[in-house]
């Protein structure tokens, strides 16, 4: 395929409207961690229980989705740069997020020893490992280019083996220490987001854009049939007790699907009607931004009010303005300048998600 011809490829704006949905919960969801109580507000904790299980998943999904076509439709030689780079901005918006924890929420001093860990990956600050999950996982689709792109054509093998890699929740995660494993295979010394788990939505996402999956009974039935084990799991637990999520269960791994498809079809709806939902494919355009930049401003004002206390309601509002502040910041920073036209939109993907571990001193508070 031509440059010509590549560029003048139209922009795949459902998935940018899928991310954007996911963005609004996840910064929702960290503004309710950081700024409500979950006894005196309880809607707002099982809005944060909701948003924690489709959010991870959601963006792994889209993470596949958009890069199938923007890099496993092309030559490996010409994919391999640009997948290399979005793991590198990736990791450096974990360096940024997690430098903000420890200074804003922690109170440490701004001094090479406390930054080094973080930049060496010996430090995961809390609400900032994921970024770590989305570079590896950036790295392993590089490595595992060739056979991901062979099994994105077989859409049947595909999808079993998207079910075949549930089998890797049963690795014995007590035996696996080492920081920077963790965000690869899991472990139970912090809360991760491993990516070997949660590699079936990367996959499953690689086949509904290679396959143009859209209404399908199977795939409602498929996602149905998840969903269905994830609920009959929690409501027959004792006390109810969600699915284990760090490290991941087989039932957590799979609860959101049927969720999720809903977003992927709401998604393909407004995509029919898109001036009323601009805003929301620009948050999914600038995944990364939001997420980063939302961070920061939210450990800020933590930091610097720490005992506003918000509703459900109002913290949704409070979401809100973050998610302006971000877009004032990213429109200043991303225009094209008058003298020169903008560059193509190619599809990008820049997608990540939501929430992460705290400092003992704050887990039953925020995440009980």
């Amino acid at each position: 395929m031509s440059r010509t011809a590549l560029a003048a490829k139209p922009r795949e704006r459902a998935i940018d409207l899928f991310k954007g949905l996911l963005v609004i919960g996840m910064v929702y969801c960290h503004t309710l961690q950081f700024f409500s109580d979950p006894q005196a507000y309880p809607n707002g904790q099982r809005i944060i229980d909701l948003v924690n299980l489709i959010t991870f998943s959601g963006f792994v999904f889209a993470f596949g989705y958009a890069s199938q076509l923007a890099y496993y439709a092309k030559p490996f030689r010409q994919a391999a740069p640009r997948m290399l780079l979005t793991a590198l901005k990736t990791l450096i918006g974990f360096y940024v997020s997690g430098t903000a924890y420890r200074l804003f929420i922690d109170g440490r001093r701004l001094s090479w020893d406390n930054i080094r860990p973080i930049l060496t990956i010996d430090d995961m600050p809390g609400w900032s490992e994921f970024l770590v999950s989305f570079a590896y996982l950036m790295l392993a689709g590089l490595v595992l280019f060739a056979p991901l792109r062979w099994l994105a054509e077989r859409r049947w093998l595909g999808f079993a083996a998207a079910g075949a890699l549930l089998l890797t929740t049963l690795i014995p995660y007590g035996s696996i220490h080492g920081m920077k494993l963790g965000p690869l295979i899991g472990t139970r010394d912090f809360a991760s987001f491993p990516v070997l788990q949660y590699f079936p939505y990367y996959l499953i996402g690689m086949l509904f854009a290679r396959h143009r999956i859209g209404w399908s009974w199977k795939v409602l039935a498929g996602a149905a049939a998840g969903t269905g084990l994830f609920l009959w799991k929690w409501l027959s637990a004792e006390d109810r007790v969600l699915p284990e999520r760090f490290p991941p269960s087989v039932w957590w791994i799979v609860g959101p699907a049927l969720l999720l498809y809903g977003y992927y079809l709401l998604a393909r709806r407004m995509e029919k009607v898109p001036r009323p939902f601009a805003p929301i494919e620009t948050l999914g355009r600038n995944v990364l931004w939001y997420l980063v930049l939302s961070n920061v401003l939210i450990f800020a004002l933590k930091s610097n009010q720490p005992d506003t206390l918000v509703s459900a309601l109002d913290g949704l509002w409070m979401a809100l303005v973050f998610l302006a502040v971000v877009s004032f910041g990213v429109w200043i920073t991303t225009k094209p300048p008058r003298s020169r036209p903008a560059a193509p939109d190619i599809p990008g993907v820049s997608g990540v998600s939501s929430d992460s571990s705290v400092p003992s001193s704050t887990r039953r508070t925020i995440r009980q």
